[in-house]
C-alpha cells in the first residue's frame, strides 16, 4: 500500500510527469510522502518508484520475509532466478530510502496511525482451495484469520492428523515441506504452477500425475513459455485431463472422466495446484482508508507477474 502527502504547490508537477510517464523526483521538500506496501515482489519496484519521486516510503509485510508470491519459487531450481528477482528489488527499494516493515498487518486502523495521503494496496492473492473431501484441512489454512469459518488451529492440526487431507500440499507451500513430499505425487491442477512443480518432481525421479478438468494443460502460461513447459511434461509427467476431481484420498484422488467413469489417480502425496484468488474483501476494507487508495496487482485481478509490475509503477507515478 503507498501512502503519499504532497505540498500543494508539487500536486501539478506530480500529476504532469505522471502523465507523461516519467519516473522524477518531485522536489517534495519538508511535507513527507508516506508508502506503506506489503512487500511482494512487484511492490518492491513500486515503492522504489515513489522514493525517487520524494516521497517518504513505509513498506509493511504481514510476514517474516519480503517476496510475496515468489517466495514459493526457491525451491524450484529453474525458477530461483525469480525468487532472487524479490531479493533485487528490496535491495533497490532500500537504497531509494524506503522503510521496510516486517511483521506488519496493515489494517484500516494502522493506516489510520500513520495518517497517510495515498495507501497502495498490495496484498497479492491467496491459493484457492474448494471444498472438496479430502482438501479439508488446506482449505482451513488459507482462509483469512477473521472468517468465521476458520477453525482452531489445534483443530485444523487434527485434521491434518486425520485420514482426510495429511498428504495435501498447497503448492506455495510446498518450499516449507520439500521432505515431506513422497515419491508417488499427484498435482491437483495443471495450470502452470501445478505444471512447474510436477515437471520438478519428475526430474527428482518421482512418479507424478497431473489432474486437470480443463482440456489442455497451462493456458496462462506464456506464448513463448508454454510450448517449452509442455515438452517438459511429457518428458517426466503422466497427464489426464478432462478429469474432474471429486475427493482426495490417502492413495490418491478419485476423479471422473470425460466419459463420466469415476477412475483413481494414485499417489500419496497430493499438491494442491487449483490456482489463485484474490484477497478483494480484505482490500475493500482498506478503500476509505487514506485520500488516495489504489488496489493494484493479484489484490486487484489475479493475473502475471509482467501486470503486476506494470501496474504498481504506474500506480507509483499517479501519487
Amino acid at each position: 500500500m503507498y501512502i503519499v502527502k504532497a505540498e500543494a504547490n508539487q500536486v501539478e508537477k506530480i500529476v504532469d510527469m505522471s502523465v507523461r510517464g516519467f519516473e522524477t523526483d518531485v522536489g517534495v521538500g519538508g511535507t513527507p510522502g508516506v508508502a506503506v506496501a506489503t512487500a511482494g515482489h512487484a511492490v518492491l519496484l513500486h515503492a522504489g518508484a515513489a522514493a525517487r519521486r520524494g516521497h517518504q516510503v513505509i513498506l509493511c509485510e504481514k510476514g517474516s520475509a519480503v517476496g510475496g508470491i515468489l517466495k514459493g519459487e526457491q525451491a524450484l531450481p529453474f525458477k530461483h532466478e525469480m525468487y532472487e528477482l524479490a531479493g533485487t528489488y528490496r535491495l533497490l527499494a532500500q537504497r531509494a530510502g524506503v522503510e521496510i516493515r516486517l511483521n506488519t498487518a496493515v489494517t484500516p486502523e494502522y493506516v489510520e496511525r500513520e495518517a497517510p495521503d495515498a495507501l497502495i494496496v498490495a496484498i497479492g492473492s491467496k491459493p484457492l482451495v474448494p471444498p472438496i473431501p479430502g482438501l479439508e484441512a488446506a482449505r482451513q489454512e488459507v482462509l483469512p484469520v477473521s472468517s468465521e469459518a476458520k477453525l482452531p488451529s489445534a483443530q485444523i492440526e487434527d485434521l491434518r492428523r486425520g485420514t482426510d487431507g495429511d498428504n495435501v500440499i498447497v503448492v506455495n507451500d510446498y518450499y516449507k515441506h520439500v521432505d515431506e513430499v513422497s515419491d508417488d505425487v499427484v498435482v491437483f491442477g495443471g495450470g502452470l504452477a501445478g505444471c512447474e512443480i510436477a515437471v520438478h518432481l519428475g526430474m527428482q525421479g518421482k512418479k507424478v500425475h497431473i489432474v486437470e478438468m480443463r482440456d489442455k494443460l497451462a493456458p496462462d502460461a506464456n506464448v513463448r513459455h508454454r510450448p517449452l513447459l509442455l515438452k517438459e511434461i511429457d518428458k517426466y509427467v503422466t497427464v489426464h485431463t478432462s478429469c474432474k476431481g471429486k475427493e482426495v484420498r490417502q492413495d490418491g484422488i478419485l476423479c471422473e472422466d470425460a466419459e463420466g467413469n469415476e477412475v483413481l489417480i494414485p499417489g500419496t502425496t497430493v499438491i494442491c495446484a487449483l490456482g489463485q484468488l484474490s484477497r478483494a474483501d480484505e482490500a475493500a476494507a482498506l478503500m476509505d482508508s487514506a485520500p488516495f487508495v489504489r488496489v493494484i496487482g493479484d489484490a486487484s485481478r489475479v493475473s502475471t507477474i509482467t501486470n503486476a509490475v506494470y501496474w504498481g509503477y504506474h500506480a507509483a507515478l499517479d501519487i
